[in-house]
């Protein structure tokens, strides 16, 4: 019997999430996977993940067309356009290579990006839950379009990774994922604001009592999702913007979720603990450490306005 011939996927980025996708794809049981990917002009962070995973660098947009079967953007909502851009003119004579966009970003974002590639060649796709590591708890990859299985069939060999298929419509998977990450991320920035105002009141011992005896599930989760959360809170920014966009296009208020943006703003950009690196955390590691930083930054803020 011949030997199958490999699959080429490119991820565009191999940060946290990106390159932890290439991994998992990479250790499957189907051993004729090659990842590759463009570092020119990614940060030093970047290229270290990209190569503990064993991503190969082919260095230019041209050379990962020339190579790739499938491309995933896989990025921060602000970047999604913009690559989808680049490419767009390279797969226009490339009609074989389907771009999978699996970014945070709203149903309407998603459909002015297809617009760019033809039917045929572009998938919407989502990822829920934290990069694949673990079989005990591995993320779900959603997609939707007329390729959709073609890209699921490909997390098949790993136990890492499972997926759905939504249906064939541009804009599903997307949509779903916004549904998802206004409670998986909303809530976090609700439980911000109220255990820092606790904390700013003296009151944070018999607040935290309560949630304890009350609501047990949602003190479990800020008491991990706040500490893990800031070195993601810039991230986190756009994917609240596209959520307020997703609700005010059906005709709901999307100002819950500006205020959300805010909130992780403010974590970002005027906290130590936005500058934390997920992999060399040093503060804020837990509940009460990354409470005491948010309110004291919070006090800062409103003396230096």
């Amino acid at each position: 019997m011949a030997e199958k011939s490999s699959i080429t996927i490119a991820i565009l980025s191999p940060g946290d999430m990106g390159h932890s996708i290439g991994r998992a794809l990479l250790d499957s049981n189907d051993k004729n996977f090659r990842v590759i990917t463009n570092l020119t002009g990614r940060s030093e962070r970047t290229q270290k993940l990209s190569n503990s995973a064993g991503i190969i660098d082919v260095k230019t947009d041209e050379e990962i067309v020339k190579q790739a079967d499938f491309i995933f953007s896989i990025l921060v909502p602000s970047e999604a356009t913009a690559l989808a851009q680049r490419f767009a003119p390279l797969l226009s004579t490339n009609r074989h290579i389907i771009y999978v966009d699996m970014n945070a970003i709203a149903p309407q974002t998603v459909r002015t990006i297809s617009s760019l590639f033809s039917q045929e060649n572009f998938v919407d796709g989502c990822i829920t839950g934290f990069p694949p590591g673990s079989p005990e708890h591995p993320p779900t990859n959603y997609f939707s379009g007329i390729n959709a299985q073609k890209v699921a069939d490909l997390f098949q060999y790993t136990d890492l990774i499972k997926t759905r298929v939504i249906g064939n419509k541009i804009g599903s998977a997307s949509a779903f994922k916004m549904c998802y990450a206004s409670l998986s991320k909303g809530i976090t920035a609700i439980g911000i604001q109220a255990c820092v105002t606790a904390k700013s009141y003296e009151l944070e011992d018999i607040f935290f009592d309560e949630l304890k005896d009350s609501m047990p599930d949602i003190f479990k989760k800020l008491n991990r999702s706040i500490p893990e959360m800031p070195p993601k809170a810039g991230r986190w920014v756009g994917e609240m913007e596209e959520i307020a966009k997703t609700y005010e296009d059906i005709g709901l208020s999307g100002k819950l979720f500006e205020g959300a943006a805010e909130t992780y703003r403010f974590v970002a950009e005027q906290t130590p603990l936005g500058k934390e690196i997920i992999e060399e955390r040093k503060r804020g590691k837990n509940l009460n450490d990354a409470l005491q930083i948010l309110s004291e930054s919070l006090r800062k803020k409103h003396s230096n306005p």
